[in-house]
């Protein structure tokens, strides 16, 4: 929009066609053909013969101008209206009473634009200006003023927006919106709260930054207190971390960080909520957090044991304390599954070898084994501490023990007892090679003897801190073959038929080495071999459990060679037979959540599967999965398969609360199973979460300006600084006009020849 505009200096250039001295002879050769070709006065009355001559003169004119080709020059000078954008923060944080007489920050803003009204008025009036009045929270919003109030915001009131404060995103819609207009400057009023969801997190940095780059000034004007709630009190969970699977009766950790502000050095209560069987919450932890008298965050630990599987809810909570106004941040949720014990091992190991490593991966991959790891230092200073108390692993009560390069002197009579009851009453347990593995180290002199599958040999211990006794060990390289009688045996099955298993096994690497078992026990059975037929895997039966002596230790050397899905399958079967879990043939469904907490902007990502009971993935199934809100409104998620796996996407989570995906395998068009799991959408109140007023931020947005920083008592002046440099929006146009190349040249030119033919045809002269 124009103000005035002016149009100054108004000048004549030429450009004349090759030079001037051209034209001059061009001009003297057609005056000199006007002057000795002029109209025979014999033949013409006076009055004819002057019309005759002037046309000829006005055409010789016309093609004179056109040699010299004259532009018209101006300057217009024009002071455009600049626009002043007032950005005023709506969003619920400028709803806390950290002011001056328990007043809000909107009531100190609205104050504020009050003392400037008049101000504002006066710099509107010349017409130099206009202001253009915004109030934002995750939107922004033009409000329309009027003469006698440019800043008609009144009261505060929720919007449905009103629970974010988008200032980044905000700005950048207000500049956008008033594009082509001369912008004059940029006021924002807000604590500096930049509180959104995607994608309406926009820094607020870069939009002030493209600002400045088009020398456009922005000032801050910020409200509130950085202190943080001048609300007095604050209690929040910030953080909550818990593993996403727990075995049943095991305890699971559950961990957090609080802010608590404003209580000086008293213990606040934080309590852990876990959902019962009959979707209630009870409390289930509690403890008291010493909050600093200079506030900020504090690490918190609880513990639970759930008694009953399948997924439960999960809430970390501080109680509300006395005239805390904010309560909406006090807790926090997350989803856990509770998964039956399955398999749990209790893997003992002597010497930290590479086969525990691999072993551990393997079955730690499984999510229906729970493998509880313990290493008993075999060094000389550790061996000063045998025997170790096993009492607490064996309180586990372990489906499986698996016995590493161990000296049986390591452990304790008692718990060796304890040990030999278990598998009598139908636990399993695996003996495995290594240089102080079996009679090595002295297995047959202790209370499990009963239960070897080979016979004591009291010869045939390895002291320690000597050479190893060759002996007691079979040089590799050793090839591990099934017996021929016993070859059809689960742990030993890679294949579907027992040829094609052979031939599986036929092709393995080899191992490194292996134990010499000895003599074996009448009811041993031999289930693998070595190319010779010394005996590798030995199985047995001991009252209601199973054992197993695995005479090598280096099947690391398959996953390493190309063979890690035979490796995983050996061990996996191996733990199931010990279990007597071999016949279980069931398939299982699962599905993984990329995260249990989401923000409404978020995407949640999931991943789905069926495994056999041998943990290889099924092939020939598929998935559908449904997502249902809080509310119960359901739509369909779309699965798509990934390797062996499959996996979804889903968003749009427009209702806070609890959601559940539902997830249906399905082989042949028939239903197999399904799965569910929920997770939580958090709409967690940003504004009130966190009501710090940010000045820092409100700083910064100024000084990458040519602008700065003002306090509310400062805006009057503010607009008077404004209304001061209307010249700064003044511009200058200039404006030219060549009438030689344009049509009614042309048409003049044409004209008058024809009409001087005309005339003199009508005349009688041609």
């Amino acid at each position: 929009m124009i103000a005035t505009s002016v149009v100054e200096g108004l000048s004549v250039g030429f450009d004349p066609v090759g030079s001037g001295w051209v034209v001059a002879a061009v001009t003297a050769a057609l005056a000199a053909i006007l002057f000795l070709f002029a109209p025979d006065p014999t033949r013409l009355r006076p009055q004819r013969r002057w019309i005759l001559i002037g046309v000829r003169l006005a055409a010789f004119l016309a093609l004179l101008a056109c040699l010299l080709r004259p532009t018209l020059v101006a300057v217009r000078k024009a002071r455009q209206q600049g626009t002043v954008i007032v950005l005023a923060d709506a969003s619920e944080s400028m709803t806390v009473a950290d002011g001056a007489g328990g007043r809000t920050r909107w009531q100190e803003m609205t104050a504020a634009l009050g003392a400037a009204r008049k101000a504002a008025r006066t710099l509107v009036a010349n017409g130099d200006f206009d202001i253009a009045l915004w109030r934002f929270d995750r939107g922004a919003t033009p409000v329309a003023g009027t003469a006698d109030d440019p800043f008609p915001l009144g009261e505060w009131q929720r919007q449905a927006t009103a629970e974010e404060s988008a200032l980044g995103a905000a700005l950048d819609d207000v500049v956008r919106a008033t594009a082509g207009r001369t912008v004059a400057g940029v006021i924002v009023l807000s604590d500096g709260a930049q509180h959104a969801y995607p994608p309406r997190d926009v820094p607020p940095q870069t939009v002030a930054r493209r600002i400045g780059d088009a020398a456009v000034p922005l000032w801050s004007v910020a409200f509130g207190q950085q202190r943080g709630g001048g609300q007095g009190r604050d209690a929040a969970v910030v953080s909550l971390s818990a593993a996403e699977t727990v075995y049943l009766k095991n305890s699971l950790e559950v961990s957090g960080r609080v802010r608590l502000e404003g209580f000086g050095e008293r213990d606040i209560p934080v309590k852990l909520l876990a959902e019962t069987d009959t979707g209630a919450l009870e409390e289930v932890s509690r403890v008291l957090v010493r909050a600093s008298a200079r506030g900020g965050d504090e690490p918190v630990r609880l513990s639970w044991t759930p008694r009953s599987v399948g997924e439960k809810k999960l809430v970390l909570a501080v109680e509300p304390q006395d005239g805390e106004v904010v309560v909406t941040n006090n807790e926090m949720t997350t989803f856990v599954d509770v998964i039956d014990g399955g398999l749990r091992v209790l893997y003992l190991e002597g010497t930290p070898r590479v086969e525990q490593r691999y072993l551990r991966r393997v079955l730690a991959a499984s999510p229906d084994i729970q493998v509880a790891f313990e290493s008993i230092d075999s060094t000389a200073p550790g061996r000063r501490r045998w025997p170790v108390d096993l009492s607490t692993a064996l309180a586990t009560d372990a489906n499986v023990i698996l016995i590493g390069d161990l000296d049986s002197s390591a452990l304790r009579p008692e718990d060796l007892r304890v040990i030999q009851s278990r598998v009598g009453a139908g636990a399993g347990i695996g003996f495995l090679g290594g240089f102080h593995a079996f009679e090595a180290g002295g297995w047959g002199g202790t209370v499990l003897a009963p239960l070897l599958p080979f016979e004591p040999d009291q010869l045939a211990r390895q002291p320690f801190d000597q050479p190893v006794r060759a002996g007691l060990h079979l040089p590799g390289p050793i090839r591990m073959l099934p017996d021929p009688r016993f070859g059809s045996v689960s742990i030993l099955r890679q294949a579907e038929g027992p040829q094609d298993s052979l031939a599986v096994w036929q092709r393995l690497p080899p191992l490194d080495g292996a134990n010499v078992l000895g003599r074996l026990t009448p009811t041993a059975k031999p289930l693998a071999l070595t190319a010779d037929g010394r005996p590798l895997l030995v199985a047995r039966e001991f009252g209601e459990g199973r054992v197993l002596a695995f005479a090598a230790d280096s099947t690391w050397r398959w996953a390493m060679q190309g063979a890690a899905e035979q490796h995983r399958r050996f061990w996996r079967q191996l733990v199931l037979w010990l279990a007597r879990k071999e016949d279980n043939a069931a398939d299982t469904a699962w599905v993984r959540l990329a995260q249990r907490r989401l923000s409404p902007g978020a995407t949640l990502s999931f991943d789905a599967g069926v495994t056999h009971a041998d943990g290889t993935a099924a092939a020939d199934v598929a998935f559908e999965a449904v997502v249902t809100s809080p509310g119960g409104a359901s739509r369909p998620v779309r699965v798509t398969r990934r390797g062996e796996s499959f996996t979804g996407a889903v968003g749009d989570f427009a209702e806070p609360g609890d959601w559940t995906l539902v997830v249906k395998a399905s082989r042949g068009g028939a239903e197999m199973t399904t799965r569910t799991a929920r997770f939580t959408v958090f709409r967690q109140d940003l504004e009130l979460a966190n009501p710090r007023a940010n000045p820092l931020l409100m700083r910064q947005l100024a000084e990458v300006t040519s602008g700065g920083v003002r306090s509310p008592e400062e805006l009057p002046a503010l607009f008077a600084e404004i209304a001061s440099r209307p010249a700064a929006f003044e511009t200058e146009e200039q404006w030219s006009y060549t009438p030689w190349d344009k049509w009614p040249m042309l048409l003049l030119l044409a004209g008058l020849m024809c009409g001087e033919w005309y005339l003199r045809k009508r005349w009688g002269l041609v």
